[in-house]
């Protein structure tokens, strides 16, 4: 089979658990591909089992970006950007096809549509911001609004990393970063085709809850007490990923393993449906499909 005529590589997205990654498996075994990842948790090294990342049995086509970063690392969206550039550039050079698969909407939004030039933050800034975000703990959300208006429309509450972000960008420049995003440049001119995977949700809540349960009967404990014992702040990234605060919790006996499988089975789910939501109504120019099948694809090609 072909690639697609007049495309530079591909994009596949949609919620977790929805067959991203065999799909674009499948694709890169017939395209001479290689894949490239767009989920913000999968980079780290630490936390392979509660994010689903690939093994080294499952990368029979190449992998990029998977497990690359240390936990203590926060993997920031311009950092991804600049790595899939140079690595879709690498992989076109060498013949082979780029195929960036992932659910982290707005690492693939940037990827497409191009970053803010905002200013690089003074550490001091950063460091002012995090004591706030400890400070007003029970109402950050409220505090960014507050001085950043147009923010409350557009960043979740309970979206903490990018209210921290907002406000060390107003912080440093005086300016909203909804403002600064109004900026963006596309970072590649080259062409691709987005794919979103859109299951039908009591078919994707049954995988998830099921794969939650597995990971739990396959390593995903130890996973997180190895995470505690190295006495990271619960701010990082890699911390607050879905089923590590929920396994922090058991770890410390504030929960039971039952309550903690409900509770990050739960939020797993709602985390689906956010992203499904982005997808939805954030990405215009895409081919939706139902199925993560090549037989869906090329029916929808």
């Amino acid at each position: 089979m072909q690639r697609p005529p007049n495309v530079d590589f591909f994009i596949i997205a949609g919620p977790t658990a929805s067959g991203k990654s065999h799909l674009a498996i499948e694709l890169a075994k017939v395209w001479d591909g290689e894949i490239i990842n767009a989920d913000s948790m999968q980079v780290y090294k630490d936390l392979s089992i509660l994010t689903a990342r690939p093994q080294p049995h499952e990368e029979i086509v190449p992998h990029h970006l998977y497990g690359v970063l240390e936990p203590h690392e926060s993997g920031s969206a311009a950092w991804w950007v600049e790595q899939t550039c140079i690595t879709i550039n690498d992989c076109m050079t060498r013949g082979r096809f780029p195929i960036v698969v992932g659910g982290t909407g707005f690492y693939l939004h940037a990827l497409t549509t191009g970053l803010s030039p905002v200013p690089d933050i003074d550490p001091v800034i950063r460091e002012q911001v995090r004591n706030l975000s400890i400070e007003h703990v029970n109402d950050f959300a409220d505090f960014v609004y507050n001085l950043d208006p147009l923010t409350r429309e557009r960043i979740r509450p309970t979206d903490i990393q990018r209210l921290a972000r907002a406000l060390e960008v107003f912080l440093q420049t005086g300016i909203s970063i909804i403002i600064w995003h109004g900026k963006a440049r596309p970072p590649l001119s080259y062409h691709y085709n987005y794919v979103v995977i859109e299951p039908e949700r009591d078919h994707l809540y049954d995988v998830i809850n099921k794969r939650f349960q597995f990971m739990v009967e396959n390593g995903a404990i130890e996973e997180v007490k190895k995470l505690m014992q190295l006495g990271l702040s619960p701010n990082l990234p890699i911390m607050r990923a879905i089923g590590v605060p929920e396994l922090t919790a058991y770890l410390k006996g504030d929960l039971s393993l039952e309550k903690t499988i409900e509770q990050a089975q739960k939020n797993t789910r709602r985390y689906a449906k956010r992203q499904m939501t982005w997808f939805r109504h954030q990405v215009d120019k895409k081919i939706v499909i139902y199925k993560s099948d090549m037989a869906t694809l090329m029916k929808e090609f």
